[in-house]
């Protein structure tokens, strides 16, 4: 199948995606049978015509849950069954319920799907490959996280940072920092907390058929992380939120406490995104001293735990 003809029946599902689409009808528009487009789809995209859909209405759907469209009436406009049936699809996509996600998604835009390449005949083994690349850059996510630390110690904020690395693969990284500046106002600590952290779920197969992710930052993290969550110390007090796939679970907690100053992110990286994919501690030591030098401070303590 051509580039171009595939492009156009992409184009033509996105169009179409609200309403009931066929593979007679995509067949139809890229010239094949529907038997033999239905193969080719699946070798040149790694997935079922019918699965790819399904992926592209709760993209859709997330989107317009995040413009505060009532779950029901998105349910409705992309075809589900049930309410039922909806949420349960919804959650197995995104890890959360539909109207969690409708609560606390500051925004999300639908990726734009890329065609793999096939001018070498690897067609196949284009996704294998994009999940290869994605299971190295598993370490920068550890590496955004362990910047912001640096920083802090750079400014003289900080003396100890420790990498914890846990047997189901989760990480968690605490410094002795100034803490994140929360207030205990729940609407500015939100919104504190969503510019630095807000991102939006990655599914598996949307996040390896899409372009390549652009640059890291902390949303970025957190986007590609089943779970994270974030503690801070700051003025006698412990501030958290928890998230999931980038979203946020509830509105900021605190409490008092006799802590020092300092923050702490525990996070596990998306299994959907990264395969079982290990993380290397020795990696990390050696950023570590590429970043750090000859410096003796912050002392750096990577350890891992069972």
């Amino acid at each position: 199948m051509e580039t171009e003809g595939l492009e156009r029946v992409l184009d033509y599902i996105d169009t179409h995606i609200s309403e009931k689409i066929s593979l007679a009808e995509l067949a139809e528009l890229a010239g094949y049978s529907p038997f033999y487009f239905s193969r080719l789809f699946s070798r040149i995209m790694g997935i079922s015509v019918t699965g790819y859909i399904r992926i592209r209405k709760l993209q859709h759907a997330l989107a317009d849950l995040a413009e505060g469209n009532k779950v029901l009436d998105v349910s409705l406009r992309y075809g589900f069954d049930s309410h039922e049936g909806f949420t349960r699809s919804f959650t197995d996509m995104f890890g959360m319920a539909p109207g969690k996600a409708k609560r606390y998604l500051v925004s999300y835009k639908v990726p734009q799907y890329r065609i793999p390449d096939e001018n070498d005949g690897r067609m196949a083994m284009e996704l294998q490959e994009r999940q290869m690349d994605l299971g190295d850059s598993l370490h920068e996510l550890i590496f955004e996280v362990l910047r912001t630390s640096l920083e802090e110690a750079e400014e003289g904020f900080c003396t100890k940072i420790e990498v914890v690395l846990h047997s189901d693969c989760s990480v968690r990284i605490v410094d002795n920092g100034r803490g994140i500046p929360l207030t205990q106002n729940t609407e500015k600590d939100r919104e504190v907390l969503d510019r630095i952290f807000s991102g939006y779920p990655l599914s598996g197969p949307a996040c390896l058929r899409t372009e390549e992710i652009a640059g890291y930052s902390l949303k970025t993290v957190n986007s590609l992380c089943e779970r994270l969550k974030i503690r801070t110390y700051r003025d006698g007090f412990e501030f958290w939120q928890e998230y999931i796939r980038g979203i946020a679970q509830h509105e900021v907690m605190s409490e008092p406490c006799d802590h020092e100053p300092g923050t702490e992110i525990l996070f596990r990286p998306d299994r959907a995104v990264f395969g079982e994919k290990r993380i290397s501690a020795d990696r990390i030591r050696e950023w570590v001293r590429k970043q750090t030098g000859e410096r003796n401070t912050p002392v750096i303590q990577i350890r891992e735990e069972d």
